[in-house]
């Protein structure tokens, strides 16, 4: 390729790259923007409707993020790691959601927020999610309940010692079976034998 055509070319990428990177620029300050507006209305309504104590908040690390063009409140449990979402709906209504891990999201609740000509509402409001919260993480921790096993009555009738047999003769050997391994599955349910 000639010179002259080479330059050509490469004028012709750097008024692109610059153009590109402006209009990258641009939409990049515009999405910042409506960031910024959804997490300024998301605070008003955050603190219209709950009032957290300083102990809650501490614990709880709350933080506005947007989330596909959602703006939400996180509450992080590190020790879990697990992250809870409340995000509002229409009017005052609120869906606290758990995302752990290794698990899918799951809806936890649907509540009313509080609001300010009601006394204590906001209170109410912030104590019942710190609860669900709390619920939750109880939950996580205990350990895996033992399934109650219910016997039959024709299960019942059927002896649970097999009687021996004693040999007259020496020479009569009992073989015995090999003992298989216990496996646990998923969730450490019982497999083996």
């Amino acid at each position: 390729m000639e010179q002259t055509l080479a330059d050509v070319f490469e004028e012709a990428r750097i008024v692109v790259a610059a153009a590109d990177r402006k209009v990258a620029e641009e939409e990049e300050r515009r999405r910042e923007g409506e960031r910024a507006g959804l997490l300024q209305q998301l605070g008003v309504r955050i603190e219209e409707s709950f009032d957290f104590t300083s102990r809650e908040k501490l614990e709880l690390e709350p933080r506005l993020d947007v989330q596909r063009g959602v703006a939400v409140v996180e509450f992080v449990v590190r020790s879990l790691r697990a992250i809870f979402l409340l995000s509002p709906n229409e009017g005052n209504t609120w869906t606290l959601r758990v995302l752990a891990d290794g698990h899918e999201m799951e809806v936890l609740s649907e509540f009313q927020g509080g609001t300010k000509d009601e006394a204590g509402s906001q209170r109410l409001a912030a104590a019942r999610i710190v609860t669900m919260i709390g619920n939750w993480i109880q939950n996580a921790r205990r350990p895996p309940q033992a399934v109650p096993v219910t016997v039959s009555v024709a299960a019942a009738a059927i002896p649970t010692e097999i009687p021996t047999i004693r040999a007259a003769s020496s020479r009569l050997q009992l073989r015995e079976e090999p003992k298989h391994e216990r496996t646990y599955g998923t969730m450490g349910k019982f497999l083996g034998a």
